[in-house]
């Protein structure tokens, strides 16, 4: 079991900074923490979906349909060189500061810069400086969604009782599948009520701009809760900052092992969602020629098996182990990634929900644990920047590129060398699992 001695100070903190939390209260910011997520991940995920189904046309017209939707992905890679960015330096004033500060801000980042998206000119206003404003502000996205994930389950996490410690992590987590979820159902209500052409030219605006209503709400709910009692003991003992190195130098310092491990970890876990729920929606509206609307309604459908995969995955955590409710997921999608692409292939929309809601419950399982894990994997003075370090450097070498890669592979060299992609990540990520060790029964205050 991983349980290091803590960088600084002797053994478990003192909790006299504020008063334990109830049961009650964990649930309540649980909720807290899963709700902002949503409205993250929903504006993440918007511009994930545009990217996909409008953008290439708006913003990059002259590259031709295969290289504007190149071109479109590579503007989501440019979020993901952009999260470590905004992830550290929100990490570095979540563990100086405080979690709670950090997730209002970002929860504002994310806003802003969505509703511009939406006020955004096309190409065909402004020429060139639509793409260049459009990467800023994606660049901006990533940024704030890079601090996002870490201290909303830091809070989760920091608040739970041992007993249901992964369970109520697991809140973000769902959080950032209901984003999906949410912005799905936006996207597949605005292309059925909006003609094409309008929705082309006008109607995909609609839920960028819209969001702002979802973005008071997350804050409302955000300011009403209190700062981590973990990590209000350990300022209080000043153990936050006792000889002033930098948290995420102390991470790679003291705790580079699991640091490299828990990242290579998480590639798979990244990249199998990305294939499933950005390049697969790709796949299907243009190689697969499958309509806008089945497309979406397969994401939706996959997406509720995404999240029932979270939630058992998760008993799993508190039950058996947070490495064991991992390797299931990893090796559960492995074996199945060939599975669900054949279906895939069919064309058929049945077939390709089918496919993708099979997938989708095994990469569930291995995201669920994943918050619990690395939260517990680091020390409260180095938390935050622990856990943003490993998701980030996952992220950028994980979902990242997975979309692009795989529209390369297929290109190349047909669906098979995309199973091959998969199958390699996944193994990989899972014999890191294997080495990175269980932390359940891991004090959190230390």
């Amino acid at each position: 079991m991983i349980n290091e001695d803590p960088p600084r100070g002797t053994g478990t903190l003192p909790t006299t900074a504020a008063a334990p939390p109830t049961m009650r209260e964990a649930s309540k910011v649980a909720r807290a923490a899963f709700i902002g997520t949503t409205i993250e991940w929903f504006d993440f995920y918007l511009y994930a979906s545009a990217a996909t189904l409008v953008f290439p046309q708006k913003f990059f017209p002259g590259l031709g349909p295969a290289g504007g939707a190149l071109a479109s992905f590579a503007t989501l890679t440019v979020a993901f060189v952009a999260r470590p960015v905004g992830g550290l330096i929100f990490a570095h004033f979540g563990d100086r500061v405080g979690r709670k500060a950090t997730l209002v801000a970002s929860l504002l980042l994310m806003g802003v810069s969505t509703c511009l998206v939406g006020l955004l000119p096309t190409y065909e206003s402004i020429g060139a400086l639509a793409p260049i404003a459009l990467v800023l502000l994606r660049f901006v996205q990533g940024a704030a969604v890079g601090g996002e994930w870490g201290g909303a389950v830091l809070m989760a996490t920091e608040f739970a009782p041992p007993t249901s410690r992964a369970r109520l992590a697991s809140w973000p987590q769902q959080g950032v599948t209901a984003g999906l979820i949410l912005s799905t159902a936006v996207l597949l209500l605005v292309t059925t009520t909006i003609p094409s052409e309008a929705y082309l030219d006008w109607g995909w605006r609609i839920p960028f701009i819209g969001s702002l209503l979802l973005i008071v709400v997350g804050l409302v709910m955000r300011l009403k809760v209190r700062e981590s009692p973990v990590f209000a003991a350990a300022r209080q003992a000043a153990q936050t900052e006792s000889d002033g190195q930098l948290p995420i130098l102390e991470v790679f310092r003291r705790h580079t092992r699991k640091t490299v491990l828990a990242s290579v970890a998480y590639i798979a876990v990244s990249t199998t969602f990305y294939i499933a729920f950005v390049y697969l929606l790709s796949h299907a509206t243009s190689d697969l020629e499958i309509s806008k609307t089945a497309a979406l309604t397969a994401i939706l459908v996959a997406a509720c098996f995404y999240s029932a995969g979270i939630m058992v995955s998760a008993w799993i955590a508190d039950v058996w182990g947070r490495r064991p409710a991992l390797l299931i997921g990893l090796i559960g999608a492995l074996v199945t990634s060939v599975p669900m692409l054949l279906l895939v292939q069919t064309g058929d929309p049945v077939l390709f929900a089918a496919g993708l809601s099979l997938f989708s419950v095994l990469v569930g399982m291995s995201y669920a644990p994943i918050g619990v894990y690395f939260a517990e994997l680091f020390p409260t003075a180095v938390r935050y920047s622990g856990m943003t370090a490993t998701n980030q450097v996952g992220s950028l070498f994980g979902a990242a590129i997975a979309p692009f890669v795989a529209a390369a592979l297929y290109q190349a060299f047909g669906m098979v060398a995309v199973g091959i992609y998969l199958i390699m990540v996944t193994a990989v990520s899972a014999v890191a699992v294997a080495f990175l060790g269980e932390t359940r029964g891991t004090e959190i205050e230390r």
